[in-house]
């Protein structure tokens, strides 16, 4: 009887804890554009750059995006991205001859040599297994040349490396 009291007695105890913990605030959709000492949000303080610009003289600064994506037409960026005015969009050539087809606003290294996006980005260990997987895999060792042979012991290597970074992977899941 004493157990079942106590239960109920700590039952009662914790129950508020847990009202209190849901009703932290909730971060709003655009929290990373915020400020953290006027808003309590840890973003960029988007709006208080922009006052801090206005009125002053702009000078030109050339960016590289190393990004999974950018949206050339998105208000900030349309008028003032960069163009290659040697190259004609979406014609499937390298017009400019710089070895790159359809670099109208750059290249996209992560994509394919057609010039589209690869949907999942890959990790370096991951682009060079399938490049050596390619040359090597069923080929029996003892038949390759002194120079293959050491193309395979890092194929080989290489493969032991994305299975263990694998194994690693799904414990995150």
């Amino acid at each position: 009887m004493k157990i079942r009291i106590l239960v109920w007695l700590m039952s009662g105890l914790l129950l508020p804890l847990t009202a209190w913990t849901q009703s932290a605030d909730k971060a709003p959709d655009n929290w990373h554009h915020l400020d953290s000492r006027q808003d309590g949000f840890n973003g960029i303080s988007t709006e208080q750059m922009y006052q801090f610009l206005k009125g002053r003289t702009p000078q030109t600064v050339v960016v590289a995006v190393i990004d999974s994506g950018v949206d050339c037409e998105h208000e900030d960026l349309q008028d003032v991205i960069w163009v290659n005015e040697d190259e004609i969009p979406d014609n499937g050539r390298d017009d400019d001859g710089n070895g790159y087809v359809d670099d109208v606003h750059g290249w996209n290294f992560i994509g394919g040599k057609d010039g589209k996006n690869v949907h999942f980005d890959q990790l370096e260990l991951t682009r060079l297994y399938v490049h050596y997987r390619k040359k090597f895999e069923g080929k029996d060792p003892e038949t390759l040349k002194k120079k293959e042979r050491k193309e395979y012991e890092r194929y080989k290597d290489l493969e032991k490396k994305l299975h263990e970074k694998q194994e690693e992977m799904k414990g995150n899941v």
